[in-house]
């Protein structure tokens, strides 16, 4: 499981504050607890901040990389935001791991975002929704994640830098589609050899639910059970990852001992 930490976003308060008055110490001491947890890579979103948003993301991207060379998963559903940012991050910190975080399968927002991660040798998550908006059934979803993941591969993007994100919505609102987006992932799995990264934002299905830890947990467990490989999830939440790597388990992805956490944790360097 490549865990994204979803916690650098500024539409938690704390974070929004953090960026509006470049308190770099407390991004900095999320990031710690988020990489304590076993986070992969750092998802950073301005959310509704204040400011240049170039020079802000620039910033931020700064800042977490002063706590960790890890890669970066740059958070915008802005197309021509991300142009902007993803060159001058680049520059500023040639060495680390970038990820476009996301394009539609809209062919406007693919010609814009897939040449710019081929460009700058990085990665890109790709939603299954085109510009018609979120689909509501499995079929859609395969069609734009088929889309996207063609269009990447012959820009000459590599399966291991393409996730395929099917856009899962919060279930007291759409309890259709935690099943459709589980769905959408097993049938994109046989689009290609070998297959893109599968991702979610796990938290959206739980947005304003009373049991939202045990909903993300179990969903979660669900969506590996699929074929998920990647979330963007609060690795600071011990039961989360814990399930998560106990999922992995139980599939074979890891070798099961009586101490298979510990064991995780080492492989970690936790």
């Amino acid at each position: 499981m490549i865990i994204f930490s979803e916690r650098i976003n500024g539409m938690y308060r704390d974070v929004r504050a953090a960026i509006d008055e470049h308190k770099a110490d407390v991004i900095q001491q999320l990031v710690r607890h988020q990489l304590e947890g076993g986070a992969d890579v750092i998802d950073i979103n301005l959310g509704p901040t204040k400011g240049d948003p170039v020079e802000n993301f620039v910033w931020l991207a700064r800042v977490v990389h002063e706590v960790t060379p890890k890669p970066l998963s740059l958070d915008s559903a802005k197309p021509d935001l991300l142009v902007q940012v993803v060159p001058r991050v680049r520059a500023a910190l040639p060495e680390t791991k970038l990820i476009i975080n996301s394009s539609t399968a809209a062919p406007e927002s693919m010609g814009k975002l897939v040449p710019l991660a081929v460009q700058h040798g990085a990665g890109i998550i790709g939603l299954t929704m085109d510009q018609e908006g979120v689909p509501g059934n499995v079929e859609k979803r395969v069609e734009c994640g088929a889309a996207f993941l063609m269009t990447a591969l012959e820009a000459g993007l590599q399966p291991d830098d393409i996730y395929i994100d099917p856009i899962i919505l919060p279930i007291n609102v759409a309890p259709k589609q935690p099943w459709n987006v589980m769905e959408a992932i097993r049938q994109l799995a046989m689009a290609n050899e070998p297959p893109p990264h599968f991702i979610i934002g796990l938290s959206n299905i739980s947005q304003k639910c009373l049991m939202n830890r045990l909903i993300n947990r179990t969903y979660l467990v669900m969506c590996i059970a699929a074929g998920l490989d990647a979330a963007i999830m609060d690795a600071a939440d011990k039961d989360l990852v814990e399930a998560a790597v106990t999922a992995e388990v139980l599939l074979e992805k890891h070798l099961y001992s009586d101490d298979y956490l510990r064991a995780w944790r080492m492989q970690k360097g936790l």
